[in-house]
């Protein structure tokens, strides 16, 4: 079986896959990686592909690690642009200008249509236009969890912000947390749908994914205006090569967020 490892900012998300479907998953904590990694049966991994946008030093060490479990010690290969499929491209963008994780997002939701937007909601909020096979830009800005703790960290008076402490409507909050957790979760939406009101580029369908990727699908409405009498489907990343579209998204079951690694097989 293959292991692929989504190497993130604050989880390192993996699979074993096999015949083109997973067969096991799951999420470990930035904090507890070496005790995480021991816990996946490393008996049947026969080779390891890492797609990272952490720190470089802890991406090697991670990668030394997984290679010292696994039986057949057959090394870690690491994603690199310059291992791009022909039916994919940058455009004008140089490949050391963009992150791993947002040519993995793309090349991930590729069979969601020919044009289509991927929102992928971590740590950051990344937001990518794909129009033709061809990169047509896109956004990075805060993730919830980012927005919060630097709300948290630069205020004097504003502490102890519950990430669950909030209600599904988003209506005003009536005290301070509310209206904090409230307002850090309307701009995201809003900064989602912005993008899509804003983009010059047909949009067939919207792709959600990342760990906040459940939450924000159920607060993007199905009927976004991106061109004239254009409504995008919103789909939501729920395995990787596994999209399943819905009507109304906030009933879907993201649990983990894989993206890419067709182009490391």
């Amino acid at each position: 079986m293959d292991l692929l490892i989504d190497f993130g900012n604050s989880l390192l998300k993996w699979c074993l896959w096999v015949d083109d479907h997973a067969v096991d998953q799951g999420h470990i904590e930035a904090v507890a990686l070496e005790s995480g990694l021991r816990l996946i049966d490393w008996s049947v991994v026969r080779s390891v592909a890492i797609c990272s946008v952490s720190d470089p030093e802890l991406t090697n060490a991670v990668s030394v690690y997984c290679d010292s479990l696994s039986a057949s010690h057959c090394g870690v290969r690491e994603m690199h642009l310059a291992h791009l499929p022909p039916w994919f491209s940058l455009g004008s963008t140089s490949a050391d200008q963009i992150g791993t994780d947002r040519v993995a997002a793309m090349l991930g939701a590729f069979s969601a249509g020919t044009n289509y937007c991927v929102i992928d909601a971590g740590t950051a909020c990344t937001i990518d236009f794909v129009s033709n096979g061809e990169h047509q830009g896109g956004y990075i800005f805060p993730g919830l969890s980012l927005a919060r703790s630097s709300l948290t960290l630069r205020t004097a008076r504003i502490s102890g912000v519950a990430d669950r402490l909030y209600s599904a409507k988003l209506e005003p909050g009536r005290n301070t947390q509310l209206a904090v957790e409230h307002g850090i979760r309307m701009s995201l939406v809003s900064m989602c749908e912005c993008a899509l009101r804003n983009t010059s580029s047909a949009i067939d369908a919207v792709v959600v994914t990342g760990g906040d990727g459940e939450w924000l699908a159920g607060h993007l409405p199905d009927h976004v205006i991106v061109q004239p009498n254009c409504k995008p489907r919103l789909v939501v990343f729920c395995q990787l090569r596994n999209i399943k579209t819905m009507n109304r998204v906030s009933q879907s079951s993201i649990t983990l967020n894989y993206r890419l690694f067709c182009i490391l097989r």
